[in-house]
């Protein structure tokens, strides 16, 4: 507990210090390979703790309510970089964001987000808000309209981390969100009959709903081939790359 307080307090200062930077992972096309988006995931080199895990820190931020804060911290460093791109007369890419529950339902996030990406000059189709799918069991009503403002805004929205948590298939039908994350514990257990129909399962369920499926966690050709085998279209993992500095990100 005196651990995961030092590191919320620390928070603040290294954000005021610009030590949390944000690395940008691929999602790609999973028949050619072709990045068709990134997924946004902060990273934090402190000078006073050294190096902490975002296993760490982000649920020490969740407990002591910095989460708030780190957030809009990793929306402006990614509008910020759509904005350079622009600027440099390069593509622009999507980018999704994780939004955690209490964030998701604050009564400032949308006013925040349509506010923040209006000053750096980025439509909203530039970003995806990712929400786990724990976001079901806390209010299913308020969810909706959330989401629908979302949606009326030109935003897209994803389930993350989907079939890790008590989720209710029922509540899927509710949202008006476009993607699910098929979570990589899945993924990495594709050898086993029970599991493999489970991928199938979801990737049935996102398309019969109008939703898209991405595999999270691929780390071989293998997984590669039986995803597509399973009707999945779209994926990340260390098998394609491996999340990278947004600079890093300009190069591809």
């Amino acid at each position: 507990m005196m651990r995961d307080l030092r590191i919320a307090n620390e928070l603040t200062a290294a954000i005021r210090r610009e030590e949390i930077n944000v690395h940008l992972q691929p999602k790609v096309d999973l028949n050619s390979g072709a990045i068709v988006s990134f997924e946004a995931l902060a990273r934090w080199f402190s000078t006073e703790l050294g190096n902490i895990s975002p296993d760490v820190f982000i649920p020490a931020a969740e407990k002591n309510g910095k989460i708030r804060m780190l957030e809009q911290h990793v929306l402006k460093r990614v509008l910020s970089w759509l904005k350079k791109r622009r600027e440099h007369g390069l593509d622009l890419r999507q980018v999704a964001v994780n939004i955690s529950t209490d964030h998701f339902f604050h009564h400032s996030f949308i006013p925040y987000l349509v506010d923040t990406a209006a000053e750096y000059g980025i439509e909203p189709e530039w970003l995806r808000l990712e929400i786990t799918e724990r976001i079901g069991f806390v209010d299913i009503e308020t969810a909706y309209k959330v989401f629908k403002q979302l949606q009326n805004y030109g935003f897209t929205s994803s389930i993350d981390d989907f079939g890790t948590g008590y989720s209710s298939l029922s509540y899927l039908q509710k949202l008006p969100v476009h993607e699910i994350k098929i979570d990589r514990s899945f993924v990495s257990r594709m050898h086993e009959p029970a599991t493999l129909a489970i991928v199938r399962t979801i990737v049935q369920l996102a398309g019969n709903l109008g939703m898209v499926a991405v595999a999270e966690g691929i780390e071989t050709e293998e997984q590669r081939r039986m995803l597509i085998d399973a009707g999945c279209r779209y994926g990340q993992g260390f098998y394609f790359y491996r999340p990278m500095s947004l600079e890093e990100a300009n190069l591809l």
